[in-house]
C-alpha cells in the first residue's frame, strides 16, 4: 500500500466528489490513478510509433476507411 499525501485543498476536493458520487474516497483515488496511467501509457505508446515514423491517420480518416459516419 502506498501512502498519499497531498495539499489540504485537493484532498477537500476529492472528498467532495466521493461523496458526490456516494463512493469510498479510496475508490476515487484509484480510479483517478488507473485512468492517468492508462493515459500516459497511451501517451507513451504513441510517442514510439511516432519515433519509429510510423503512419499516422486522423480520427476522420480512420471512421471514413471503417464506414463510419457521424
Amino acid at each position: 500500500m502506498l501512502p498519499v499525501i497531498m495539499e489540504a485543498d485537493m484532498e477537500e476536493r476529492l472528498r467532495e466528489v466521493a461523496a458526490e458520487l456516494h463512493k469510498p474516497v479510496a475508490e476515487c483515488l484509484r480510479d483517478a490513478v488507473t485512468q492517468y496511467l492508462d493515459d500516459r501509457m497511451d501517451y507513451l505508446i504513441a510517442s514510439r510509433a511516432f519515433a519509429r515514423n510510423e503512419p499516422t491517420m486522423t480520427l476522420d480518416d480512420l471512421e471514413k476507411r471503417l464506414g463510419m459516419v457521424r
